[in-house]
């Protein structure tokens, strides 16, 4: 989890380790954006190594490890 106010390059997410509230451990392979319209916040998308594609959102209570370079 990220806690208070966090800012970092988004670059840092590709290869960052995600930990679901089971304890699987997922890799991001690619960070995808959608922006729907006029809306000002676009959908941020993460794509794991499993091949699934998740919302950021849904991943909320996941913990994430930053890998400490860049891939």
């Amino acid at each position: 989890k990220l806690s208070g106010s966090q800012s970092f390059d988004i670059k840092c997410l590709k290869g960052a380790l995600l930990i679901n509230e089971n304890g699987a451990e997922f890799f991001i392979t690619s960070v995808q954006f959608q922006i729907l319209g006029d809306q000002v916040l676009p959908k941020i998308y993460v794509e794991l190594n499993d091949g699934s594609c998740v919302d950021w959102k849904s991943i909320q209570n996941w913990s994430i490890q930053f890998q400490g370079g860049e891939n």
